[in-house]
């Protein structure tokens, strides 16, 4: 009878959808392996969080930059006490409140402020002047630059296993795309003598030069870095209308920090859209197939969103794999995409849709789990069936769920180590 039940019920969990972590792992590492493939990264707001450093007081530690959430909860109290804005900042608040809004997080702000600047004129739009919208602009993207100003800790971060990649990959230049704000992608790249293009041209004060993306006529073996919603160190100047990237404020200088596609005028935008278009340009690549891998980013863009799933179509020939950080179902975005778009794949640590085809991680009896490095966990092993204790020898002929790890960016680095050939110093009995 205990044969029969463990058959019966076998044969239901093998009709379930499920995903070989194994056969995943493998694509993966076919694929960044391969010497004749263009790879992308794409960095989300979560890839920060990644790295920890020490708190303030000393105890414990807490992520270098925070998410959008804790973002959101600095600047507020940097603002609500500013002389300069706080009164504005209310009034701001207020209509989010009044349009049943609820609480809106620092891009939602930024947002606003921007589209009632566009229409503010003389008379200011809800109780807020042009000028005092001009200053919240202002100070918000001051108190953004603040908070997220830090330098990476040592040299063994995620972002620094992510620059070894790049500096050791063998084929066509990696481009890596990133909506956040802050420069440690940058500090790794240089950290590891990784030379990049970011779209900027000179010394002393760079310059964007959109020609120089357009024509091309970059060296091979630079890497391109994109930065989709610019960056605490680029500058918009009112007065010459040029855009710059410089730690240095000079007269008539702004902070170009663009959470979102609106309708800047013509200068304040072309990096926005230039960005974009690397982005649809690296996807759409048909003289050799490309794949993308995205982490941190919860797909909450609707203009990336279609940027991607645009140019997917486009190119059959494309790969685009998301490692998300937390469970399939809270990111539904990403669930519908990925339904409708078979190169788009969304891998979760508990589920994933892959071809349009959404199941749980489910590792065969028979497979070694040191195979899976680290990239897998075995959640549980299968001892009952029905509220029934299965035998020893039944308990290992099931199948065995998994969960996936890479969603977190520490992970990812960590599977990037096996291709640069890193060599944690610890294991050498070293300590940084």
């Amino acid at each position: 009878m205990r044969d029969i039940t463990h058959k019966l019920c076998w044969s239901k969990m093998q009709q379930d959808e499920e995903h070989n972590p194994l056969q995943c792992l493998t694509q993966l590492r076919q694929t960044l392996s391969a010497d004749k493939l263009s790879i992308g990264f794409f960095l989300g707001a979560g890839c920060p969080c990644a790295v920890r450093v020490p708190n303030e007081s000393g105890e414990g530690d807490r992520p270098i930059i925070p998410d959008i959430k804790g973002l959101t909860k600095k600047v507020h109290a940097t603002i609500s006490i500013s002389d300069a804005c706080k009164a504005s900042y209310e009034t701001l608040n207020k209509t989010f409140a009044e349009d049943g809004l609820g609480e809106p997080n620092i891009e939602a702000m930024l947002n606003r402020i921007r589209s009632f600047r566009e229409v503010a004129g003389k008379v200011g739009v809800r109780g807020i002047s042009f000028d005092e919208l001009d200053g919240l602009d202002r100070e918000i993207c001051q108190s953004i630059r603040t908070v997220v100003t830090c330098s990476l800790p040592g040299h063994r971060t995620p972002y620094h296993a992510l620059a070894s990649f790049i500096g050791s990959h063998r084929a066509p230049f990696t481009e890596v795309f990133t909506t956040n704000y802050d420069v440690l992608i940058e500090q790794a790249l240089e950290d590891r003598r990784v030379p990049y293009f970011d779209g900027f041209v000179g010394s002393s004060r760079p310059f964007f030069d959109q020609r120089a993306i357009e024509d091309g006529e970059i060296p091979l073996r630079w890497s391109r870095l994109w930065k989709l919603h610019g960056s605490i160190n680029w500058r918009f100047n009112k007065t010459t209308k040029a855009v710059f990237r410089s730690d240095n404020s000079e007269e008539g200088d702004e902070l170009l920090i663009h959470p979102s596609h609106r309708k800047y005028d013509d200068s304040r935008r072309m990096p926005y859209f230039v960005m974009i278009d690397r982005l649809r340009g690296f996807l759409r690549h048909s003289e050799r197939p490309v794949a993308l891998i995205l982490c941190g980013y919860s797909f909450g863009d609707e203009h990336i969103n279609e940027a991607i799933v645009e140019s997917l179509k486009a190119n059959a020939s494309a790969a685009c794999f998301a490692l998300q950080f937390g469970k399939l179902s809270d990111y539904p975005n990403a669930v519908t995409l990925a339904r409708d778009n078979s190169n788009l794949s969304v891998f979760a640590p508990d589920e994933a849709i892959i071809r349009r085809r959404k199941g749980r991680w489910v590792a065969s009896p028979t497979i070694d789990v040191a195979m899976l490095r680290g990239a897998f966990e075995v959640v549980s092993e299968m001892t009952k069936v029905g509220g029934k204790e299965l035998s020893q020898t039944h308990v290992g002929e099931m199948p065995r769920p998994c969960r996936m790890t890479l969603g977190d960016f520490k992970q990812l680095g960590d599977f990037l180590d096996e291709f640069s050939g890193y060599t944690p110093p610890e294991s050498l009995g070293v300590t940084q």
